[in-house]
């Protein structure tokens, strides 16, 4: 088992709420591998909610103004954002849905609802290497993924979508709640992870296919352009999603690359 790298935390207990936060994005910020893989927190939108304390308005803008670029109006090529319902929690077509491997419900008072999907991140999960021979075994890391994000005070699992390296394509948190994969930049963001830590390892050509092919459907389905296809350390200071993965990426997303005529 993979223990955080501070294995000694700075207690939170008694601290006020502004000093129990900075602490916890401290903790999480310095923990590169934890048992949990490479998944960030997630930040709260406000709303009003008895007896829970939310961010200000204020704060809620400023994330999102750093998440989503300003769109260039002249770049006709670039397909609109989709701007429809909350996506409803039905899952795509061959998607494994969460109830073949998750072992409890998702915990709504921790999350927030989906946002309109205007981005996709790629991850890793960034943990100890190991052999996933079959759907047992891969029901069984996701187990341990999601247990390890409750214990960081998540809602569920942080990903949308995770990928095996025999290709099957699994859900993870459904898609009516926002994802916690990049902290501070989880709204409109869907969070795919591929398994493997591929720092160390390789994805496998089978993997990468499903990759490419279930990306290119969400683009699609959301009207995502490319240019909103981001690795994980696209948008923070990580290793996420490995040496091994990233060219990959950024192949596919050239524009002589599998995304660029898939999607």
């Amino acid at each position: 088992m993979i223990q955080p790298e501070e294995t000694h935390p700075p207690t939170l207990a008694g601290a006020d709420p502004a000093r129990r936060d900075a602490l916890r994005l401290g903790l999480l910020a310095g923990a590169a591998l934890l048992l949990g893989g490479c998944a960030s927190g997630s930040n709260r939108i406000a709303r009003s909610t008895p007896g829970v304390q939310w961010p200000s308005d204020a704060s809620r803008h400023a994330d999102a103004s750093r998440a989503t670029p300003a769109r260039n109006p002249r770049d006709w090529k670039t397909p609109e954002p989709y701007r429809g319902p909350t996506p409803a929690p039905s899952i795509p077509d061959g998607v494994t849905p969460r109830s073949a491997w998750a072992q409890g419900a998702p915990i709504p008072a921790r999350m927030d609802r989906m946002l309109p999907p205007q981005r996709i991140t790629i991850h890793h999960d960034g943990m100890d290497p190991v052999t996933l021979s079959s759907r047992t075994d891969v029901a069984q890391r996701l187990e341990q993924i999601r247990k390890a994000h409750l214990n960081r005070d998540f809602g569920d699992i942080g990903y949308h979508f995770i990928i095996d390296p025999t290709g099957n394509v699994w859900e993870g948190r459904p898609l009516t709640w926002q994802g916690a994969h990049v902290a501070h930049q989880n709204e409109h963001n869907i969070g795919v992870m591929c398994l493997g830590n591929f720092e160390v390892q390789r994805p496998t050509d089978t993997q990468l296919s499903a990759l490419d092919r279930f990306v290119a459907k969400l683009m699609r389905q959301y009207r995502i352009p490319v240019r909103e296809i981001k690795t994980h350390r696209e948008l923070a200071s990580t290793a996420c999603p490995g040496r091994n993965l990233q060219p990959h990426m950024n192949q596919a997303r050239a524009s002589t690359g599998t995304l660029s005529y898939l999607g």
